[in-house]
């Protein structure tokens, strides 16, 4: 499989979106797959970086006139530095037949999307902002606080989602020291004497400093700063260090960051994506927000209890908020429930759930007469558990049930795949609402495709105007269990054997 990716670093841009697309990378050609980078020859870019780490680069020409943008681009179009249909037509012209195209690119939608089409017959977007229209069928967003349904009238029905931190695209390392990190952070007892300072790889306005100026004031704690080689106030930093009153240091272009916060016992860091970070390995953190697109993911850690929002690192009041916190964080309980909320909010395993879903896409598709045996041998392999009543069916009955079953208004159903691997099925009812059942293809079960599948159905059935969805699960089925309460599915007490769940649209 090859897969192309464009995406950009610059000063204005920063460096998270290269770095989340080589993570990915990474994980797909190890996997045997041919990965190759597009990106623009912007200040701050990162071509050096993504060469050495052995992949294929395009680099395409700088800017050679001031971009003005137009009052119908997206709010973050100035980022490309050129317009949008100067950059498609660079980036067909730069570009091999691939299986995928991945843009991570705030500068780009839906228009971008159409017409670099030619490149690959699949496209993945990932993003943050749910700001803009796209043509995805593999859309990534992160971020928590997040819901499928932001994107319901910003992406086609069709299109699979990955939403939240269960998806953060973080390196194998992350995920690998998961369990030990949080181990050692208990033993230590939670007991405040290192921080960890990352305000982002490039940290345009030195927020930096502003933090260095308050960790002056608390000799006790001992601080390592980690910035990137293209940060403008480098030098700055390095010469403030120097002059704090406990040991500190300055990594340039950590290549180590997980072993970094494995050692800290507390992070003050931007609400980028290192944010995702520092919660796989249970690190307390103190978040500031020093770009605007980080409100929203600051406002989430900080309402779940995995992080002190300290707001903007510009306002008047950021020094005052960074002392309040720090003095807060020094008490071990509330330097432990800190970690602790933050390692429930993802395990670091979101590169392998979005690798599957590459290597294996999933669309939904309206259910056919053929489906029907599949279907029939399908509920044959189920323990008797999965119904309330087991009634043994003959095929023949079967087909003239289904057969009924696919021109009745009152029911939706599909298929997924080509051989299929899930049947779905909605039973409306009077209220607006509908039924779900979802069955699993026996070789496809436990694999994750039952969460995928049920995301697809509650996204159409949302497109639908399906108000509500009810579903009941056996008490013994945990892996369904485990999907429908991820996904946000409110659960009521187990009645006759089985939960019963319902999400309102």
């Amino acid at each position: 499989m090859r897969v192309t990716f464009r995406v950009d670093a610059s000063l204005k841009i920063g460096t998270g979106h290269v770095a989340r697309c080589l993570t990915l990378a990474n994980a797909l050609q190890k996997s045997g797959h041919d990965c190759r980078f597009i990106c623009r020859n912007l200040e701050g870019h990162l071509g050096q970086r993504i060469q050495n780490e052995g992949f294929h680069l395009l680099l395409l020409p700088a800017p050679t006139s001031t971009f003005y943008c137009y009052k119908n681009d997206p709010t973050h179009a100035y980022w490309a530095e050129v317009p949008w249909k100067i950059d498609a037509q660079q980036t067909i012209f730069a570009s091999l037949k691939s299986d995928w195209l991945v843009i991570d690119h705030y500068s780009f939608d839906a228009r971008w999307q159409n017409a670099v089409s030619e490149i690959a017959p699949k496209i993945a977007v990932i993003d943050d902002l749910a700001d803009r229209p796209h043509v995805a069928d593999l859309l990534i967003d992160q971020n928590l606080g997040r819901k499928a349904s932001d994107y319901n009238n910003q992406q086609q029905a069709s299109g699979e989602r990955l939403i939240g931190p269960r998806y953060a695209l973080l390196r194998p390392e992350f995920p690998k020291s998961r369990e030990d990190t949080l181990k050692r952070r208990a033993a230590r007892g939670y007991t405040l004497k290192s921080v960890l300072v990352s305000m982002g790889g490039v940290d345009l306005e030195n927020s930096t400093s502003s933090v260095l100026n308050v960790l002056a004031n608390h000799p006790d704690l001992k601080a390592t700063i980690v910035m990137g080689r293209q940060a403008p106030a480098l030098e700055i930093v390095k010469a403030q260090a120097a002059k704090l009153p406990t040991p500190a240091s300055v990594v340039v272009q950590a290549d180590n960051m997980a072993k970094l916060i494995s050692k800290a016992d507390l992070g003050i860091g931007a609400a980028g994506g290192s944010a995702w970070e520092r919660c796989s390995l249970g690190m307390p953190t103190l978040i500031a927000i020093v770009a605007e697109n980080q409100t929203q993911g600051a406002a989430a850690l900080s309402a779940c209890g995995a992080a002190i929002n300290l707001g903007s690192h510009q306002s008047s009041h950021f020094a005052t908020k960074l002392e309040v916190a720090l003095e807060h964080s020094k008490i071990p309980f509330n330097l432990c429930a800190l970690s602790q909320s933050a390692a429930s909010v993802t395990d670091g395993s979101g590169i392998t759930r979005v690798v599957e879903a590459l290597e294996n896409p999933i669309k939904l598709r309206e259910a056919k007469i053929t489906d029907a045996g599949d279907v029939w041998s399908w509920r044959q392999a189920l323990p008797a558990n999965s119904f309330h009543k087991r009634n043994t069916v003959s095929f023949s009955d079967h087909l003239t049930w289904f057969s009924h079953a696919l021109t009745d208004k009152n029911r939706r159903i599909y298929s997924v795949g080509e051989p299929s691997i899930a049947h779905l099925r909605l039973d409306l009812d009077k209220t607006g609402g509908a039924a779900i059942s979802i069955l699993l293809a026996p070789h496809a079960r436990r694999k994750g495709f039952g969460r995928r599948c049920l995301s697809l159905l509650t996204q159409r059935a949302a497109d639908d105007g399906i108000k509500a969805l009810t579903a009941e699960v056996h008490i013994k089925n945990s892996t369904s269990l485990a999907v429908f309460r991820s996904l946000g599915y409110a659960e009521t007490a187990p009645k006759n054997g089985f939960c019963n769940f319902k999400l309102t649209i």
